[in-house]
């Protein structure tokens, strides 16, 4: 009876310990993650392949799939694999090329051709060198190296919302298109801001893709405000079994990066390269996230690229993570938060040496909006290397915040009643 007994206790254990690690690895893996790629019908008519489209239903997107969105009044939407978006204006097909996710999202390869009419894409991943999201047009490619841009083959423009995007035509002639500014594919020339307003831009298009990109980043900040504050049962194991899960949980939860540069530090060469895919696999889900936003959850967006900084050993990904944060600069017209400024002022600054090929011109009419304190921090840090941002340091005055600030409310109430008064009608009937 005893060693009955024991053998039966043996078996507990073995099965306490084998759902103990179930747990585990669930819990550290990506085996359950969904990468696929979905398509939905949000109003109108539209076909997958030969496949009639019923409304709100989601359909899996492959390789070399064709959608079309057909009548004036419809409208589709394709959820990325990595969270990103493509909204399809009415009259639109495209072509899918590639559409290859990895479980971790470290490998992201998504392109597709627009055939006819126009598309409005929200990026909210890390493209690194190892990643791409491209849309080709006319012969042409548009490599994303930022966030938001809409192309419409009508018109003939592409229109960069958020960050940039670079151009490359059938002989190889590379255009960039940095944030706010507008491309004419008739004559590959700048387009005018106020004539784009004006005459070229399809405000009620520009205005609903603007208010779901808004809902649509308010759902991701929830999910990834729950993901920080989430508590596996089984972290302290996995703390014990795994050095990269202990930096991320260091990073998670460190109020001072010193924090997590004591653990890095411990980190052998096997190791580095594991724990650097473990953290940019975490970062994607927080990519999207600007200074405008709360600041700790900013910090932790902060903290993620030191950290991915410190462990790269490739130089272009460290650069993209570099301009991406000169980018989020320009939030501070949008934020009062001179914490999350300073902290990005901190991470470039730490990082000089890899300026030398990132374009940072475009803050010089940004940086007069600075608060005073801010403004001189930023030209005490930069200033050995401002020739190589084209930036002439001794011209930039500091102007009034709050003037500013008046200023900007000011002009967005009066473009927001221009929009209601002329395009709320349409604009609802689309969304209805």
């Amino acid at each position: 009876m005893k060693k009955l007994g024991n053998k039966f206790i043996l078996v507990v254990i073995l099965i306490i310990v084998f759902i103990v690690s179930l747990q585990v690895y669930r819990a550290y893996s990506n085996s359950n993650v969904d990468t696929n790629s979905y398509l939905t019908l949000v109003k109108g008519n539209g076909t997958l392949n030969e496949l009639r489209l019923n409304i709100q239903d989601e359909y899996i997107l492959s390789s070399w799939d064709k959608v079309r969105v057909i009548w004036d009044s419809s409208l589709a939407v394709i959820k990325w694999g990595d969270g990103s978006l493509t909204r399809l204006g009415w009259n639109t097909k495209i072509s899918i090329e590639q559409n290859e996710i990895s479980r971790d999202y470290t490998n992201i390869n998504i392109s597709f051709d627009l055939i006819a009419g126009k598309t409005w894409s929200n990026v909210v991943s890390f493209i690194g060198s190892d990643s791409s999201f491209t849309q080709t047009f006319d012969w042409i490619e548009a490599g994303v190296r930022g966030t938001v841009f809409d192309v419409d083959l009508d018109k003939e423009f592409v229109h960069v919302t958020d960050h940039m995007v670079e151009l490359t035509d059938i002989s190889w002639n590379t255009f960039t298109i940095t944030e706010g500014k507008s491309l004419s594919l008739d004559t590959f020339t700048n387009i005018d801001v106020s004539e784009f307003i004006e005459t070229i831009e399809d405000a009620a298009w520009a205005k609903l893709n603007t208010q779901f990109d808004n809902d649509y980043v308010w759902v991701l900040k929830d999910d990834l405000t729950a993901a920080l504050k989430s508590e596996n049962p089984f972290s302290f194991i996995l703390e014990w079994i795994s050095p990269k899960y202990k930096i991320i949980k260091v990073l998670d939860t460190a109020s001072d990066f010193t924090l997590v540069e004591e653990q890095i530090n411990k980190l052998n060469a096997k190791n580095r390269q594991k724990t650097y895919t473990a953290i940019l696999s975490r970062y994607q889900s927080m990519n999207f996230i600007g200074a405008r936003w709360n600041y700790e959850d900013y910090k932790r967006k902060v903290f993620y690229k030191k950290a991915l900084i410190s462990l790269s050993d490739n130089d272009v990904d460290t650069q993209r993570l570099l301009q991406s944060s000169a980018y989020d600069l320009q939030d501070i017209v949008e934020s009062k938060s001179t914490k999350g400024i300073s902290e990005t002022l901190a991470l470039l600054s730490e990082n000089k040496q890899a300026l030398w090929d990132i374009d940072m011109s475009f803050l010089s009419g940004w940086l007069e909006y600075l608060p005073a304190g801010l403004l001189e921090e930023f030209k005490t840090s930069f200033w050995d290397i401002s020739s190589l941002l084209n930036i002439d340091l001794n011209a930039i005055k500091n102007i009034n915040p709050n003037s500013v600030w008046d200023l900007l409310n000011g002009a967005d109430w009066a473009v927001q009643d221009f929009l209601d008064k002329n395009v709320g009608g349409l604009l609802q009937s689309i969304t209805e």
